[in-house]
């Protein structure tokens, strides 16, 4: 089957596109140094492939037409992603050609990222217009390599993606797998190279041939390994507690390889699971939909200060607040989990009858409310205001100081992590979290069954809040310190990403979650200024490629598998008829976005 000439025109325009953000941004000239192998191949020249090939690989997707997919031929899709990737790079050319003729100077008072460095970058250092061309030819190649990606047979296609995909990975970890191998007493010269840091030639050709020949051996017993061990684990609690004993004794010593930096970034990915187990129950398991849970983060944080004797920051120096204790670390985060919990019936009790948009604006105008709050001068006596607080328990325990070794902070942090997976795996099975589960699906129906939603709304809300509190309260032991600049929207935003991410209900989707989104900028500091973009394009992602989650609930699956059904029943005019949709879409229907539908 061939490729319809809008469809590469269309591809190829929203490629250059995104060339043009992507430049724009600066993300170009920001990677133009980081080495992924040798000299050569730098993080910023991938990135100038990328645009062409995702393009190209979009537009050499399978259709549906008459009820039937076709896929597209290799050689259409090799051909049809060349030309993809000329417009593309046509696109682009034509807008770097434009930036030289009217002047980088002007541009850049509206683009500040547009320099003279850039357009070097873009043409090679050739020049305008000798490097046009060469761009151009990078386009068309990151084209057709995106079509064979796509339309290459798939006993080929399948290994040289992963081994290409941990080339780039392992290279990108360059900050992180030298420590390792320095902590295990190896040297990691023939790995990573000393000079540029990231891989050798002969490190990045090893780690692609044990990827792929990695990759062809799992296919080849990949489903027989699976069915053996999802036997074994199931038939033998022993294997059960096995694997329990092997992860947790993985997590102990990792802050062990990894080393302080490394740990720190650990320790805050953890705090975000805290946050995004707490908020799991809120959205993912009873349906609720929270954007303000950033209070019960402050709430957490500021009343474990109170309770353990911080001071207010003032300009002659610390004052006591008006309200404070001086309890030990180990009493007084419990009772900031009671209060929190109260705290969620009081969020809760007035949002009762709201569902969807509403709830969420409403909550979304309490978690501002209590960011104002905590930046005001009227909460200054108490929680210092926008000078914040200072000198929070260190929460010391048999000798290790959790505030000012990283390592030691993982471990506190890793074992309340521990405790709200398991009491949130607990819910979820109980007859309490049926009842939440039955209110997400159709709370009408829920209350009509008897299912009282009023109780396990504030439920929902108060076991939420207790979890997300210990979140804020173990980010001040973290820091020490207190300010209102820790507790703004972006946090609330930031945990339903997670969540979302990681996939609604799911909490190994949360951990998941957590890690790209929180770990990976932590671990890559070249990402920290593109957090928040990092953060936006993910979730498009994933909401256009893999709404259920990268690692999802079952029930939610389902759920998500029958509205797509319904949706192409719509869309090819069979509205409610199941059985027409499955003979009409391949597999039954289920798992086919409307997108594949011409």
């Amino acid at each position: 089957m061939g490729i319809a000439r809008r469809s590469v025109m269309r591809g190829g325009a929203f490629g250059g596109i995104a060339a043009i953000y992507i430049a724009l941004v600066g993300l170009y000239t920001e990677f133009a140094e980081l080495e992924l192998v040798g000299e050569q191949i730098t993080l910023g020249r991938v990135m100038l492939v990328a645009p062409a090939l995702v393009a190209a690989y979009a537009v050499t997707r399978p259709r549906v037409v008459a009820g039937e997919r076709r896929p597209v031929g290799f050689g259409a899709g090799v051909a049809g992603g060349a030309l993809t990737g000329l417009v593309t790079g046509g696109v682009f050319a034509a807008a770097v050609w434009f930036a030289e003729w009217f002047g980088v100077d002007r541009i850049r008072e509206v683009f500040i990222q547009v320099s003279e460095p850039l357009i070097a970058f873009l043409t090679f250092d050739q020049g305008v217009p000798a490097g046009l061309p060469i761009l151009i030819g990078i386009s068309i190649l990151g084209g057709a390599v995106g079509g064979l990606a796509r339309t290459a047979p798939a006993v080929a296609r399948a290994p040289l993606a992963v081994g290409t995909i941990a080339v780039i990975a392992m290279a990108m970890l360059q900050r992180i797998i030298p420590i390792v191998f320095v902590e295990l007493g190896f040297k990691a010269d023939w790995l990573y190279s000393p000079v540029t840091r990231g891989l050798t030639w002969l490190g990045a050709a090893l780690i692609f041939a044990v990827a792929a020949a990695a990759n062809v051996l799992w296919h080849r017993s990949g489903e027989q390994t699976r069915e053996r061990v999802r036997s074994t684990v199931q038939e033998a609690p022993a294997a059960k507690l096995g694997l329990l004993v092997a992860i947790l004794a993985i997590l102990a010593i990792m802050p062990l390889l990894l080393g302080t930096v490394i740990s720190e970034v650990l320790g805050q990915v953890m705090i975000y699971v805290l946050l995004g187990i707490g908020l799991n129950i809120v959205v993912g398991y009873a349906g609720l939909l929270d954007l303000g849970y950033v209070a019960f983060f402050a709430f957490g944080a500021y009343t474990l200060g109170l309770f353990t004797g911080a001071f207010l920051n003032t300009t002659a120096g610390a004052a006591e607040p008006a309200l404070s204790a001086d309890l030990n670390f180990y009493v007084a985060i419990w009772i900031v989990a009671l209060l929190a919990a109260g705290l969620g019936l009081l969020i809760g009790a007035p949002v009762l009858r709201l569902r969807g948009d509403y709830l969420a604006i409403v909550t979304l105008g309490l978690g501002e409310i209590v960011s104002i709050i905590t930046a005001s001068k009227w909460a200054q006596p108490l929680i210092g205001g926008p000078q914040g607080m200072r000198g929070v328990t260190k929460a010391e325990f048999a000798g290790l100081n959790f505030q000012d070794n990283p390592q030691h902070f993982y471990y506190l942090v890793l074992a309340f992590v521990l405790l709200a997976l398991f009491i949130s795996w607990r819910l979820a099975g109980s007859r309490i979290g049926r009842a939440w589960n039955a209110m997400r699906e159709d709370e009408q129906v829920a209350e009509a069954m008897g299912v009282s939603t009023i109780r396990f709304k504030l439920l929902a809300f108060a076991m939420g809040g207790a979890i997300g509190s210990l979140g804020g309260a173990l980010f001040a032991v973290s820091l020490g310190s207190l300010t209102p600049t820790s507790f703004e929207l972006v946090v609330s935003i930031t945990a339903l990403a997670v969540v979302i991410l990681g996939g609604l209900g799911s909490l190994p989707g949360v951990v998941v979650g957590a890690l790209v989104l929180i770990g990976l900028p932590g671990l890559l500091r070249e990402f920290e200024a593109y957090r928040l973009l990092v953060y936006g394009g993910a979730l498009v992602a994933i909401m256009i490629l893999r709404p259920q989650g990268l690692i999802p609930n079952v029930r939610r699956s389902r759920e998500l598998h029958e509205e797509e059904v319904e949706q192409d029943a719509w869309a090819a005019g069979t509205t409610g008829d199941r059985e027409a949709v499955a003979a009409v879409l391949p597999g039954g229907g289920l798992g086919v976005g409307r997108e594949d539908i011409e």
